[in-house]
């Protein structure tokens, strides 16, 4: 009885703590943590809990978790609005309720892990629990207690380092993959370090150009074969850690892959689940580089240059626009910041300049570059004229230059056809102005005007322009006769006289018998006069033009007045006189023969009287001494041109017309019959008496002529001073100059063996 007693009591209270059991599983109570006190270690016993309060992190946030048990553990993450499934003990194994990527069952040992917050959702709180529980819907699944676990536990926020690519767990199914990162570009030669930490399974994690990946990524048909073999992690087991240079990219874009495939060749099987962190952050290569458009080894002196840093590497902008500092001279001076800088050097030299570069990652590198600096231009020359210049004779010309250069300009000079006009070797203003007075000792035509600048460096510029130099003023005409007197059929001499400074040749126009049909021209240079003849009486217009080289002309207009001549009575009277002259002259001819004749005759019989007186009385008589007052030695008294000079001079009637001016003339008495023949001669050689136009020769030889044979060598041929007619005289032996007059109009001409 007692047995039954004890038996019945027994399994009441089994019963009673079944259902105690049974009610407290209803509504799972943890013990509680949170997020500050951690580092921490507990014991949690058998069906029991550990809650770790996480706190509100912000989307994309990423935490480390790192656990250390001594027993099989169940780790879990919940947000705040699912955590409460857990604990009431309802299905919580779901994507909806747990942080899958989180989520490690059967934990035992040590293990690291960081998980990335969830972007799909605001701001949240979250639960870390460490469960040692058998729970009914597990199915056996996960731990489920039995002993107690011991428990090490740190959790945190990660502050993220520069250039951190990732940093999150990957979750991988058997003969999965997952990209860590990708596609991104990095310039080669930077660094990249990846980190694994396995919580589950033997994963590979393999590096991959995009080309490579094309490979990679399909489902079937797969070849991992072009990927980066020296970027390898293979079979990853707990912790792993490598530093990769990029190197060979051929500047494709990379992917990093965490592969659960089987395969390669000592990489995982990819037979089971895997569960790593891999964190890929970069150090990026900073190398500062100093370019630019303007080749620095010559520079032109005074010119911008751009010094850019933009074929600095920078694909990971690891190098902000403000790290980048110019150190222009490289004498510590800072003289800007920025990718670009524009600096001008104003004196040529070698120059240095030095580019640092800090990048976001407090890292700094530098580096120098030589800048030669030469005079590379000429000067700019502008003229102030355009085009041709046209400037007259006795005008100024003005033109102007403007002038610049680079580095500084030495001297200027002005240029006239290549001959220096003006220099100026201490320039101030850049500007220079040119004045020139054209006189005529400049030719006409076109010349150059040149302006040639020359700058420190030797080096010049020249700029011409064309001048164009004119006579602007026509001849200038001498006075001249406007009007004149003609005799009408008498050859009549007209004068002008032009001078021009300017023009060498000067041609002459004239125009005569002006509107009628006989008007006729005559042209040619230097044609001062013409002789013509005009036959129709009255006034008469000539016009003279006179034209320059350069086609300016003036004009002289002489009024002619042609007049009948009133010795003659017409065209029929002037015959008979012309008839009557030449009989005359015929007659003249032969009286002058016979003139001669009893002058010899006479002079003979004189002779032989003088001797016979000679010898008689040895006096000198007075017809020798008036010989040798006239000639000194001899002389034969038919010298005169005309019987009627001879005739004066014999009978002593008028002046002889040889008057010596060395020496006094003698007056002597002729013989009383010589002066009878000579009346009687003069009566007989002037036969033309009465007659007034003097024009008309005489035929044959006059008596001048024929006494000139004698002594050809004291011939004298004398233009008439009044009335410009030409005539001849023999002067006596001793007789080097006289007076005598003229045969056509009487006027009194000074004759001389000089002339």
């Amino acid at each position: 009885m007692r047995w039954t007693s004890l038996l019945l009591v027994t399994i009441l209270i089994s019963t009673s703590a079944s259902a105690s059991a049974s009610s407290t599983k209803a509504v799972i109570s943890c013990s509680n943590s949170s997020l500050d006190s951690l580092p921490d270690n507990w014991s949690i016993p058998d069906q029991s809990c550990l809650r770790i309060d996480l706190g509100e992190q912000e989307p994309g946030s990423t935490m480390f978790f790192e656990i250390s048990s001594n027993s099989e553990v169940d780790i879990l993450v919940f947000p705040s609005n699912t955590v409460s499934v857990y604990q009431s003990e309802q299905s919580y194994r779901l994507d909806s309720v747990w942080v899958t990527e989180s989520v490690f069952e059967s934990f035992n040992g040590n293990g690291e892990w960081h998980w990335e917050i969830p972007t799909d959702r605001a701001q949240t709180r979250w639960y870390l629990v460490v469960d040692n529980l058998a729970h009914p819907q597990d199915s056996g699944k996960g731990s489920q207690g039995g002993q107690s676990v011991e428990i090490t536990l740190d959790a945190g926020v990660i502050e993220p380092k520069e250039f951190t690519l990732s940093d999150s767990i990957h979750r991988l199914g058997p003969g999965e993959f997952s990209v860590v990162h990708g596609p991104f570009s990095v310039d080669e030669g930077t660094f990249i370090e990846i980190h694994a930490r396995t919580m589950d399974g033997f994963p590979d994690i393999f590096v991959m150009t995009e080309t490579a990946f094309s490979y990679y990524s399909p489902s079937s048909n797969w070849s991992s074969s072009l990927r980066i073999a020296s970027a390898d992690m293979l079979l990853v087991t707990n912790e792993r850690y490598l530093p990769w240079e990029a190197r060979d990219t051929d500047n494709e874009d990379l992917y990093i892959v965490v592969d659960n495939r089987p395969g390669p060749g000592g990489g995982g099987s990819g037979a089971s689940s895997a569960a790593v962190t891999v964190t890929v952050t970069l150090t990026p290569l900073l190398d500062p580089t100093i370019s630019s458009e303007t080749d620095l080894a010559y520079v032109d002196v005074g010119s911008k240059v751009t010094l850019s840093a933009s074929k600095t590497p920078n694909k990971s902008n690891q190098i902000q626009d403000s790290g980048f500092s110019w150190d222009i001279g490289d004498d510590g001076v800072i003289e800007g910041n920025g990718e670009e800088i524009d600096h001008t050097w104003e004196i040529p030299g070698n120059y240095s300049v030095r580019l640092s570069a800090t990048s976001t990652d407090s890292r700094s590198a530098s580096v120098s570059r030589s800048v030669r600096v030469m005079d590379l231009s000429n000067p700019t020359v502008s003229m102030g004229s355009s085009g041709q210049i046209t400037k007259g004779f006795g005008e100024q010309l003005e033109i102007s230059a403007t002038f610049s250069d680079n580095w500084g300009v030495e001297s200027l000079d002005w240029k006239l056809d290549g001959e220096v006009v003006w220099s100026n070797y201490s320039l101030t203003e850049p500007i220079s102005t040119l004045i020139l007075n054209i006189s005529n000792e400049y030719s006409a035509g076109e010349h150059v005007i040149s302006v040639v600048v020359v700058d420190f460096s030797g080096r010049s510029t020249q700029e011409d322009v064309i001048v164009n130099f004119i006579d602007v003023t026509a001849p200038v005409i001498s006075e001249f006769e406007t009007s004149k007197e003609v005799i009408k059929g008498q050859p009549t001499i007209l004068r002008i006289f032009a001078q021009d400074d300017e023009s060498e040749n000067i041609e002459y126009t004239w125009t005569l018998e002006i509107g009628t049909e006989n008007e006729m021209q005559f042209s040619g240079p230097e044609m001062t006069q013409v002789i013509y003849e005009f036959n129709n009486e009255g006034p008469q217009n000539v016009v003279c033009r006179v034209e320059n080289e350069a086609g300016l002309a003036s004009f002289a207009e002489i009024l002619v007045i042609v007049k009948e001549d009133e010795s003659e009575g017409g065209m029929g009277l002037l015959t008979i006189a012309i008839l009557l002259i030449l009989i005359l002259l015929v007659v003249a001819a032969a009286a002058f023969l016979t003139f001669n004749k009893l002058v010899e005759s006479r002079m003979t019989e004189l002779s032989e009287s003088e001797e016979e007186e000679d010898k008689q009385t040895p006096e000198s008589s007075p017809v020798q001494s008036s010989s040798q007052s006239w000639s000194g030695e001899s002389f034969s008294p038919f010298q005169p041109t005309n019987t009627q000079s001879q005739s004066q001079m014999w009978s002593g009637e008028s002046q002889s017309p040889f008057q010596s001016i060395t020496q006094d003339q003698t007056q002597f008495e002729p013989d009383p019959d010589l002066i009878g023949l000579l009346r009687d001669e003069e009566t007989a050689l002037d036969p033309l008496e009465g007659i007034e136009d003097e024009s008309i020769p005489v035929e044959g030889p006059t008596e001048s002529e024929k006494l000139g044979e004698n002594h050809p060598d004291r011939r004298v041929r004398k233009e008439c001073q009044n009335c410009s007619k030409m005539f001849e005289i023999d002067l006596p032996e001793g007789v080097d100059a006289a007076y005598t007059n003229c045969p056509y109009c009487g006027s009194e001409e000074l004759v001389s063996l000089n002339d």
